[in-house]
């Protein structure tokens, strides 16, 4: 009835790890937000942010709009970004508009995209690293 091997299991919570496994979040296009934005997973993107936004993958649907500054580790952009993208990937799809620079480690822009800033490779040692929840804390009491 009762054994070691029991006794000596315990049950543990299951933690997944992997970013790429969460549910994206998704800003549909009647929503219109005013205010910073910080996710550490996806975000799809089809309304309106007027502020800066933060993730790991952001895709900006072609109805997408951002007023403001946007850090991504990997970006896509389909609908209009009027701001400067940081980012170590950016794809620039032919329905983007941007006006802003782009800092990048890998770009692509297609043909018929719209593109007004300067555009600017990163270095080795300014390699983007997204805020973490324990930074997030830190920037906020400083």
């Amino acid at each position: 009835m009762f054994s070691k091997n029991k006794d000596t299991q315990k049950s543990s919570p299951v933690v997944n790890n992997n970013k790429n496994s969460s549910t994206p979040s998704l800003i549909s296009a009647d929503v219109r937000l005013t205010g910073s934005l910080f996710s550490q997973g996806e975000v799809q993107l089809d309304g309106r942010i007027e502020g800066d936004i933060k993730a790991e993958v952001l895709m900006i649907g072609s109805q997408g709009h951002v007023e403001g500054s946007v850090e991504a580790g990997e970006v896509t952009i389909r609908g209009r970004v009027s701001g400067s993208i940081r980012a170590n990937k950016v794809a620039i799809e032919s329905s983007a508009q941007v006006q802003g620079d782009v800092f990048h480690n890998t770009l692509s822009i297609a043909a018929g995209a719209q593109m007004e800033g300067q555009i600017k490779q990163l270095n080795q040692q300014e390699t983007l690293s997204l805020v973490s929840n324990d930074e997030e804390a830190l920037v906020a009491e400083s």
